[in-house]
């Protein structure tokens, strides 16, 4: 459910509403981190924010999917979504 939070800060008062989504993480990806976690987030934040306060790179070749659709990393979250983070798999 969303949550309304007031930040002050340099004379003034903004609303920020924050939402909990759902992170799972596959391939190489589970060795690193917990593979299943709950963030907390600004909604709509986009993918690659979210990506990035976890400490993962960018600018590899992971593909992103929210609620089991493929998304890219400007696509915006919200409350109750559900990241997927995927990385390649490579084999011979």
């Amino acid at each position: 459910m969303p949550c309304l939070r007031s930040i002050t800060g340099l004379g003034r008062s903004e609303s920020v509403t924050t939402t909990t989504i759902t992170v799972e993480c596959f391939g190489t990806l589970r060795r690193k981190m917990e593979p299943h976690q709950k963030v907390t987030i600004s909604e709509n934040e986009p993918i690659r924010t979210v990506v990035e306060r976890l400490s993962i790179d960018l600018h590899a070749w992971y593909l992103y999917s929210v609620n089991g659709e493929q998304a890219e990393a400007d696509t915006p979250l919200h409350d109750g979504d559900v990241l997927m983070i995927i990385a390649p798999v490579s084999g011979g």
